[in-house]
């Protein structure tokens, strides 16, 4: 039965099994729990690894080829194998299963996958290795995870954020955990261990072109037209894809409209707050944002990062920078 991925350095500490399975969309957590077996399996005299990459017309006899093949540095050895699809076809699942029911006492397996669908998890290899060995399922991260994970990634190295700090990080970073913890492990070099305010992941961020798209989107909230502009131009100068610029904001777009429908259903402000992710210190813009942009300005923005997505693709006329600063105008106006 497939472990959680919480559950895996507890069993590691009980010794090693003969392989193991990493399988799911989170290349960050796939490669932590790669990690944390080649730590334990070095410890235990492995100090060889063979990396076999399964891609398109990939020979299924090097897994046996490899295992067999004498050693130049150690009697143990580790077979990285990496699975990127998750589906290994015929061949490589009769090799897996062969490879489970003739293991090799002095070479470790590990398999990682990044697609891992149902007809994945059920196959028959899959379930071979499982009762062989370990098998993780690793599951992505939802949105209304995201903070509580950042925030407990934060504290594991030493920082003491606040909610906003930990909220502003969440929305920048859209889900990319690999992208949180690089930025989590910049904050520690920066600041060191400590508290973690808002403003010190801001000028953390600021560096990146992500970070750019949102302070165009803030900007705009506050109805700053001259630094908005001042901004977009910037991000078309430094080459930022303008599909960035647009994703930016149609998230905060759809945040105005999710709030402009539950103020006028009377729903509970600060709870709707809460349920959008809107950190304090932004509350007040998105508030003054949304009285200020009423339904057919929206209409008309919707309308706008319509015709940018044509344009950005060929299928219309113009130049979806200009198209950006109509729409910056009129948002701000």
């Amino acid at each position: 039965m497939p472990l959680k991925l919480e559950q895996l350095a507890g069993k590691l500490e009980r010794g090693l099994d003969p392989l193991y399975l990493f399988a799911g969309p989170e290349p960050l957590l796939v490669q932590e729990c790669r990690d944390q077996v080649f730590a334990r399996a070095a410890a235990e005299g492995y100090t060889e690894r063979d990396l076999l990459e399964v891609g398109r017309g990939f020979d299924w006899d090097r897994l046996a080829e490899s295992a067999a093949a004498p050693s130049l540095f150690a009697s143990r050895r580790i077979l990285d194998l990496r699975l990127p699809t998750g589906k290994p076809g015929q061949d490589g699942a009769r090799a897996l299963v062969e490879w489970v029911e003739n293991p090799d006492p002095d070479t470790l397996l590990v398999v990682s996958c990044e697609q891992w669908d149902a007809s994945s998890r059920k196959a028959k290899w899959a379930q071979a290795l499982d009762r062989a060995g370990t098998r993780v399922d690793i599951w992505p991260v939802r949105p209304e995870e995201l903070p509580r994970w950042i925030h407990a990634r934060m504290q594991q190295a030493g920082l003491q954020p606040d909610r906003e700090a930990v909220m502003v990080l969440a929305e920048r970073l859209e889900g990319n955990l690999l992208a949180a913890q690089q930025e989590i492990e910049k904050l520690a070099l920066l600041i060191g261990e400590g508290p973690v305010a808002v403003d010190d992941v801001l000028r953390s961020v600021a560096d990146s072109s992500r970070f750019d798209a949102f302070l165009l989107v803030e900007r705009i909230l506050q109805g700053d037209l001259g630094d908005a502009l001042r901004v977009a131009l910037g991000l078309k100068r430094t080459g930022v894809a303008i599909q960035l610029v647009a994703g930016a904001l149609i998230r905060e777009l759809n945040t105005i409209e999710a709030y402009r429908s539950a103020m006028a259903a009377r729903e509970n402000e600060s709870a709707v707050f809460r349920k959008l992710n809107v950190w304090q210190s932004r509350q007040g813009a998105l508030r003054n944002a949304a009285r200020r942009l009423d339904g057919k300005r929206l209409a008309d923005a919707w309308s706008r990062l319509a015709e940018m997505d044509h344009q950005s693709k060929g299928r219309a006329g113009g130049d979806p920078w200009h198209s950006l600063d109509h729409l910056v105008s009129r948002l701000c106006a």
